[in-house]
């Protein structure tokens, strides 16, 4: 009885030598289990496209093309054109809508 429970070199090397065998598979399971985290860590490959588009159409090019529009406002206003007033009301909530959307959306969904 005394020789059962006493610790073996014989067992020890079993073990280690079972651990040698497991701990191969085992990282293998923990790259399997983590790789499709790190994959999502990056997020969707078209936030990066669309993030450029959302910059584009209501930073640079929202604010150029609202210039241009109440400049061509202005002068329907100036030389008296039929519907001036309304083409001026037009380009104001246009202006506003293209140049803040984006704190639009962050006031509306949180994005």
């Amino acid at each position: 009885m005394i020789v059962l429970l006493a610790p073996s070199h014989r067992w020890q090397a079993l073990l280690r030598d079972r651990l040698r065998r497991i701990r191969p598979s085992l990282n293998i399971l923990a790259l399997l289990i983590l790789f499709p985290a790190l994959a999502m860590a990056q997020g969707s490959p078209f936030d990066n496209g669309f993030t450029a588009l959302q910059t584009l159409f209501t930073g640079t090019v929202a604010k150029v093309a609202s210039l241009i529009a109440i400049v061509v406002g202005g002068y329907q206003f100036a030389h008296g054109e039929p519907g001036a007033k309304k083409s001026l009301a037009g380009i104001a909530a246009g202006t506003g809508i293209a140049v803040l959307a984006t704190n639009v959306l962050t006031w509306l969904w949180g994005v």
